[in-house]
C-alpha cells in the first residue's frame, strides 16, 4: 500500500469542524490503496475537545505528534483567562464588549504572527517531517489548512524531499471572512500575500472545499485545482418520533452568520406552532447574538461530542442553516451541510440566491434557501414543515440519486486518483 504524509494541525481529540474533513478522508484512503501517515501537534489549541473522535481513527493510520510554540498561553494570561480555557473560534473577531487587553491581544496576533498564530509549529513540523519521510517513505504529501502557516512547512518538506505535494484549503488565505477586520498593517498584508503566492505557485495540485475558494485561488494563480467535498458517510433512515416540533442549528455561529432574520420569522408564526416548537442552537454562539436568541426562547447548548450531536440531531423536525456573509458567499460551502444532508430532515437556509448551497438544496430536494429579508417566506416554510410533522410526529426526507456525489467515499476516491496521477 502506498503512503501519503498528511500534515494537519487539527486531529483528534481536537473537535470542531476543522478536524472533520481530514478525519473522514483518512478513514477511506486505505480503501483506495493509500495508507495515511499523520503529522500533527501534541496539544493543538482547539475550540473544543472531543474524545469520541479518537474511536473514528482508521487502524491503518500511522500518527506522529510534535511540540509547537504557540502564543495562546500568553494570550490567556494577558487577558485573565484560565489555563484550561478553550481558545474561542472567534478570538480575532471584534466584539462590542471587548476589553482594551483583548483589543491589544488581537492587534499583536494580527501583526506579529504571520500568516497566523500557529507559525511556531513550522520548525517542529519540518524537523519531524524529514524524519518521517526518511522512515516511512511516503510517495506524496497532503497538507490541509487552516492554519495556513502549516502550508509553509509542507512546502519546505516537498522542496527538500522532492515529493509531489497537494495543498488543501478549507478557507481562503487573504479573503477569509475574518481577515477584513483584524487590523493587519499594510506590510503584514503584503507579507501574507507573499506566503500565499509562494504556496500556490509551488504546490503540484490544490484542493478546496468549495467553488468559491476555487475561484479565488484560480483567478490569481496558475495551478491544477479540484473541489472536493467533506461529504457524509451514512444516510439516516431512523424514524424518531417527538412530542415537540424541534428546529435545530448545529455548529459555531460566528459574527458573520446573522440569525436575526430567523428570529423575525418566528414572530410571524401562529401561537399554536410557536408553543409546540423547541429551538436549539448547539455550539459556540457569537456573544452579541446570545441575548436576542435567548429572548426569542431559543435554547443555547454548548459543544457536544460528535456522536452525541448526531444522535440528538435525529430528533430534529427542521434544520436551520445560516450562511456566512462573505465576498465568496455565492460559492461558499459550510461543513455542516453534509451532516444535514445525511440526516434527511428539511433544511431552512439563510443566504444568497443562485448560490452553490441553494443549488444543492434544490438538487437533493433537501430544503429551501431564503435571503435575509424573506422573513414571511421563512415562516411559511416553517408552517409547511410543522404541518407535515403534526401528521406523524416525525419528518424524514427520502433519499435520491443526487445525494451520492456528496458522499465522503466518492470524494476520497477522486483524491486518491489525484495522488495516483501525480506519482505516475
Amino acid at each position: 500500500m502506498k503512503k501519503v504524509l498528511i500534515v494537519t494541525y487539527y486531529w483528534p481529540p481536537a473537535g470542531g469542524p476543522g478536524v472533520q474533513r481530514v478525519l473522514k478522508y483518512t478513514r477511506y484512503l486505505p480503501d483506495f490503496g493509500w495508507q495515511p501517515v499523520i503529522l500533527t501537534v501534541q496539544k493543538p489549541s482547539s475550540p473544543a475537545i472531543d474524545n469520541s473522535l479518537i474511536d473514528k481513527i482508521h487502524e491503518k493510520c500511522i500518527i506522529y505528534k510534535t511540540k509547537a510554540f504557540e502564543p495562546f498561553g500568553v494570550y490567556k494570561s494577558f487577558t485573565g483567562k484560565s489555563k484550561d480555557a478553550s481558545i474561542p473560534k472567534d478570538i480575532i473577531v471584534k466584539k462590542e464588549k471587548d476589553s482594551l487587553k483583548e483589543n491589544m491581544a488581537r492587534w499583536i496576533r494580527a501583526n506579529l504572527f504571520v500568516p497566523d498564530a500557529r507559525i511556531g509549529w513550522i520548525p517542529y513540523l519540518v524537523k519531524q517531517g524529514k524524519k518521517i519521510i526518511e522512515k516511512e517513505k511516503p510517495e506524496i504529501i497532503f497538507s490541509t489548512s487552516p492554519p495556513h502557516s502549516l502550508q509553509i512547512g509542507a512546502r519546505r518538506l516537498a522542496k527538500q524531499s522532492k515529493l509531489k505535494w497537494v495543498a488543501d484549503f478549507r478557507d481562503p488565505w487573504n479573503e477569509a471572512y475574518w481577515e477584513s477586520e483584524i487590523g493587519k498593517s499594510t506590510i503584514v498584508k503584503r507579507l501574507n500575500t507573499y506566503f500565499e503566492k509562494k504556496t500556490l505557485q509551488k504546490t503540484d495540485f490544490v484542493t478546496t472545499v468549495s467553488e468559491g475558494i476555487y475561484q479565488i485561488f484560480g483567478k490569481k494563480y496558475q495551478s491544477d485545482y479540484a473541489v472536493l467535498h467533506n461529504g457524509f458517510e451514512d444516510i439516516n433512515k431512523d424514524i424518531v418520533k417527538t412530542d415537540r416540533f424541534n428546529i435545530i442549528f448545529i455548529g459555531n455561529l460566528s459574527k458573520y452568520q446573522n440569525p436575526l432574520p430567523f428570529v423575525n420569522a418566528l414572530k410571524l408564526l401562529p401561537e399554536k406552532i410557536r408553543s409546540a416548537t423547541d429551538i436549539y442552537f448547539i455550539g459556540k454562539v457569537f456573544d452579541d447574538y446570545k441575548e436576542p436568541l435567548i429572548k426569542a426562547g431559543i435554547i443555547l447548548k454548548d459543544y457536544m461530542p460528535y456522536n452525541e450531536l448526531i444522535a440528538f440531531s435525529k430528533s430534529a423536525s427542521l434544520f436551520l442553516l445560516v450562511i456566512h456573509e462573505t465576498v465568496y458567499t455565492v460559492g461558499y460551502m459550510t461543513a455542516k451541510i453534509y451532516d444535514y444532508l445525511s440526516l434527511r430532515k428539511p433544511i431552512l437556509a439563510i443566504g444568497e440566491k443562485k448560490s452553490i448551497l441553494e443549488k444543492i438544496l434544490e438538487q437533493t430536494k433537501s430544503g429551501a434557501l431564503f435571503e435575509k429579508n424573506e422573513t414571511r417566506e421563512m415562516s411559511e416554510f416553517i408552517k409547511k414543515n410543522f404541518e407535515q410533522w403534526e401528521k406523524n410526529k416525525y419528518v424524514l426526507l427520502a433519499g435520491n440519486d443526487h445525494l451520492m456525489q456528496y458522499s465522503t467515499k466518492d470524494n476520497v476516491k477522486e483524491l486518491a486518483l489525484i495522488f495516483n496521477n501525480l506519482i505516475t
